[in-house]
C-alpha cells in the first residue's frame, strides 16, 4: 500500500444466500463466540447493523437478509427484503466493501442466480467493491485461481486481495489465534481494495440506486427531527424500508425497485418448483 493513512471507519455489508453463514462472519468480526450452528431460526431478517474498534479503524457490519429465501414466496416479503438491503446499503454514504458470503464447496445453479440477484441489486460497479469471502474455510481454501475459474466469480476477482476463506466455528483446523488472523488479514485485503477504489472511483461504493435511497433517509432524518425523536440509523432504515415496501418512495425509485423483485420473484418461483418435484 501506499502512504495514504487507511480509512478511519469501515463501512462492510455481507450479502449472500441465506445459510451460507453471514450472521457467522459478522459474529467473527466482532468478536464474539459462535453459540451455534446454521439454522433457520438464525436467518436474518432485516439489516443488523454494529459496529467494533479494531486497532485505529472502526468497522461497521451490516449483516443483510439471504437472497433468494424460497420460505418467502410472497411479493411483499421479497420486496421487504430487497428494501433492506438498499436501505442498509445506502446508510452512511455507502459501503467501503461487500463481502459476497459463500460456503466453501462445488458451486451450484442457485448460487449463480443468487449472485445475479444481488448484482442487480447494485448494478454496475459493485464488481469492484466486492470481496468473495468463503465460509467453512477450516475444510477448503479456495485460491484466488481457483476461483477466477468459476464464470459467475471472475468479475470479482482482481488479485489475492479480492478473496478470502473463514472458518467461524472451532475446529482442529482454526482455534482462537487463527481466528484472529482471520480477521486481521481481511481487514488488510479491505484496506488494500478501499485504497485502490480511492485512486480509481472513489473510497465507497455507490449508484443512482443508492444516491436516490440516500435522499428518502435524508428527507427521514428531518422528519424525525421536527418530531424530536431520536434519529438513530436503526429508525431510518426501518423507515427506509416502510416507505419502499409501501411503494410511497415516487418514481423513478419505485420503478426500479420493483424491476429487482419482479427478477428476484422469478428467480425464487424456479427453485420452489423445483423443491415441490423432488
Amino acid at each position: 500500500m501506499s502512504g495514504t493513512l487507511p480509512e478511519p471507519k469501515l463501512k462492510i455489508m455481507l450479502v449472500g444466500l441465506t445459510g451460507d453463514g453471514k450472521t457467522s462472519v459478522m459474529n467473527t468480526l466482532l468478536g464474539r463466540d459462535q453459540k451455534h450452528g446454521r439454522s433457520a431460526s438464525s436467518q436474518t431478517t432485516e439489516c443488523k447493523r454494529e459496529t467494533v474498534k479494531r486497532g485505529d479503524q472502526e468497522l461497521v457490519i451490516i449483516d443483510t437478509p439471504g437472497v433468494l429465501n424460497t420460505e418467502k414466496k410472497e411479493e411483499k416479503k421479497v420486496k421487504k427484503d430487497i428494501a433492506e438491503v438498499i436501505a442498509g446499503a445506502a446508510l452512511d454514504d455507502g459501503p467501503h466493501v461487500f463481502l459476497l458470503v459463500m460456503q466453501a464447496k462445488v458451486f451450484s445453479e442457485k448460487d449463480k442466480e443468487a449472485v445475479e440477484i444481488i448484482q442487480k441489486i447494485f448494478g454496475d460497479g459493485f464488481e469492484d467493491y466486492t470481496l468473495v469471502l468463503f465460509t467453512y474455510g477450516g475444510k477448503l481454501v479456495p485460491t484466488y485461481k481457483d476461483v477466477e475459474k468459476i464464470e459467475f466469480l471472475k468479475k470479482f476477482i482482481q488479485g489475492d486481495h479480492s478473496v478470502h476463506s473463514f472458518e467461524n466455528i472451532e475446529c482442529k483446523n482454526v482455534n482462537g489465534e487463527e481466528k484472529e488472523k482471520q480477521v486481521s488479514d481481511l481487514v488488510e485485503k479491505i484496506n488494500k481494495m478501499v485504497e485502490k477504489n480511492r485512486e480509481r472511483n472513489g473510497p465507497r461504493y455507490t449508484s443512482d440506486m443508492l444516491k436516490k435511497a440516500q435522499e428518502i433517509q435524508k428527507q427521514i432524518e428531518k422528519e424525525i427531527e421536527k418530531s424530536e425523536h431520536n434519529g438513530t440509523n436503526e429508525v431510518i432504515m426501518r423507515k427506509t424500508v416502510e416507505k419502499f415496501v409501501n411503494e410511497v418512495v415516487g418514481e423513478p425509485l419505485v420503478g426500479l425497485v420493483f424491476g429487482i423483485v419482479k427478477f428476484a420473484m422469478e428467480k425464487v418461483a424456479k427453485w420452489v418448483n423445483k423443491s415441490k418435484k423432488r
